[in-house]
């Protein structure tokens, strides 16, 4: 099947396809089913707050990787990340926090314990039948949004946290 295969938003499928089965690494299949938004707008909408979440943790978290990277000396681009799954980003995390003596380790080691299920949750799009109800989306987009704002405050607060520290150390200096 290929992509112009598919209707167009709107449009109604002259004959039916089977899904479409895309390979991917470590020996995965997924099928693929075009959705119909109009059929069900709330389910789509729902199922794109799941995907927006998941993007937006895995996105916090690349930026905190980079940041820790950053302070120890081993910057590197956030387009570097990109291939990156989000259980490794989460080990590197873990890894440079560690090696920084971060202030919140134990929560933040629970924050990184608790994303490490977020890929299964966000798969909750593909198990849910189309039809069903909504409710069980929207809960786990909440959570991943939820998650992503834990990861967010313990940065902003380690930064905020160095930034005092570095300051008065300098000013006991002087």
């Amino acid at each position: 099947m290929h992509l112009e295969d598919l209707p167009m938003s709107g449009q109604q499928a002259s004959t039916p396809h089977p899904p479409a089965c895309v390979p991917l690494s470590h020996d995965l299949s997924v099928a693929i089913t075009p959705l119909n938004s109009a059929r069900n707008p709330e389910r789509t909408e729902a199922i794109r707050e799941v995907v927006d979440a998941f993007r937006n943790l895995r996105a916090s978290v690349a930026r905190f990787v980079l940041m820790l990277e950053d302070m120890r000396g081993n910057a590197r681009s956030l387009e570097s990340t990109t291939g990156q799954p989000l259980g490794e980003l989460l080990s590197s995390l873990e890894v440079h926090a560690r090696a920084l003596d971060f202030g919140r380790l134990d929560d933040l080691t629970f924050a990184i314990e608790t994303a490490r299920t977020a890929e299964q949750q966000r798969d909750q799009v593909f198990l849910a039948a189309p039809g069903s109800g909504t409710a069980s989306l929207q809960q786990v987009a909440r959570s991943l949004e939820r998650l992503d704002a834990t990861f967010v405050g313990l940065c902003v607060e380690h930064v905020l946290e160095r930034h005092y520290r570095d300051r008065a150390s300098s000013d006991v200096s002087a």
